[in-house]
């Protein structure tokens, strides 16, 4: 190839580059950032979205500028949908889901500084939480857009191919941050495979203690110290009353045998300290009856987590995916429990009604298992299939 003939494919590279393939990447908007255009058939479908969720999601907080934020784990993202009309209050607050899979200690911590920092913050769920301050050197990148990454890099170029080619499936992902997980996979359709799921995060211990009940006694109710170890927490809580934010700690709901094991393996005093100690930082910080700063525990027996795991149902109309993985539908009633006027799931966790929530959670579970005797009896199934998981990993769908 002679020097002009080499100069000539040389620019013409460059312009493709330059030119061509970031036009493509920006009109194709993988990754949701641009929303310049959405068609049918064409980038409606985000198939690579969920991959690079980390680069893109805070960043598109930045550009939206939303009145409402999600924030967690997992949990989160596939559970608490920023559409629901409590939530949006009734559709005068903008809402954006900015939860990302793992997310906890210090990821978490500083997401949720990031998302209090952002102008016109109005509302912000966090569930998952942590009480230590964190380190935020390594998401230094929060809310900054990387242009090169977005429309210039291989990744993108590829995550657009991706997208034209795969526009006949189901969205995995929606433009307000939510994700569907296994709901929609073909794989989990009937009550094996769906239990195989529930076992692998049904709750390990060494041994089991049957019938066992909670000893008030031995719930730690002691004053919280003011260190290191609840400085995260208290400083979440007094950046929002700085900025005018109301703020909802939540702990999330799990399934009904979640609980019963949680039970059986005696974890349940350590959990109910747990609660106590944030509720008391929360009154610490913000006073006992603020409806600014509020703490919420869905821990209970009711339907919206008393879905059987031997249901008969694929997974995509279930309520649950496994024993931590709600569906929007139960998230929908945790929603409306706190910022809407259908109240019967959950609690708001308050020290001085901590012996009475206690009460009527222990109630509500007695009756609740005197009706639906299921529910032990798959207890026991999910402990053996999780025996099988461990001895042989491959049974794990």
């Amino acid at each position: 190839m002679g020097f002009k003939r080499y100069t000539i494919h040389l620019l013409a590279t460059s312009f493709i580059v330059l030119t061509i393939v970031p036009a493509v990447n920006w009109i194709v908007d993988p990754f949701w950032y641009f929303r310049v255009v959405e068609v049918p058939g064409f980038n409606e479908i985000k198939p690579a979205y969920h991959l690079y969720e980390r680069q893109v999601k805070s960043a598109l907080v930045a550009k939206l500028h939303p009145d409402a934020i999600i924030l967690g784990s997992s949990f989160s993202e596939i559970g608490l949908s920023p559409s629901n009309a409590a939530f949006a209050d009734g559709g005068r607050l903008r809402g954006y889901n900015l939860a990302v899979p793992w997310s906890h200690g210090a990821e978490l911590y500083c997401y949720a500084l990031f998302s209090l920092e952002q102008p016109g913050l109005k509302r912000l769920v966090l569930g998952g939480f942590g009480t230590q301050a964190e380190p935020c050197t390594k998401y230094q990148y929060l809310g900054k857009p990387d242009y090169t990454q977005l429309l210039l890099s291989k990744t993108a170029f590829s995550a657009t191919l991706k997208t034209l080619h795969e526009q006949g499936g189901r969205q995995q992902s929606t433009a307000d941050g939510m994700w569907t997980y296994l709901r929609y996979l073909k794989g989990f359709r009937n009550d094996r495979d769906i239990m195989s799921v529930f076992a692998y995060t049904l709750p390990k211990c060494g041994s089991l203690q049957k019938n066992r009940g909670v000893d008030i006694r031995m719930i730690n109710r002691s004053k919280p110290a003011t260190d290191e170890s609840t400085a995260g927490l208290r400083n979440i809580i007094r950046l929002a009353r700085e900025k005018n934010v109301q703020l909802i700690l939540i702990d999330y709901p799990k399934h009904v045998t979640y609980y019963e094991q949680m039970r059986a393996c005696g974890r349940m005093e350590d959990y109910w300290s747990e609660l106590w100690r944030i509720a008391s930082i929360v009154e610490q910080e913000a006073g006992a009856d603020s409806h600014q700063v509020e703490f919420w525990t869905f821990y209970g027996y009711s339907e919206a987590n008393g879905e059987r795991v031997n249901a008969g149902v694929p997974m995509a109309e279930r309520l649950w995916q496994d024993e931590a993985h709600f569906n929007p539908e139960v998230g929908h009633v945790a929603f409306d429990a706190i910022f809407g006027s259908k109240p019967g799931f959950g609690h708001k966790v308050k020290t001085q009604d901590f012996d009475r929530m206690l009460a009527d959670i222990e109630n509500e579970r007695r009756t609740f298992l005197h009706q639906n005797p299921w529910v032990l009896t798959e207890l026991e199934e999910l402990r053996q299939v999780a025996a099988r998981q461990k001895s042989n990993p491959a049974d794990v769908q």
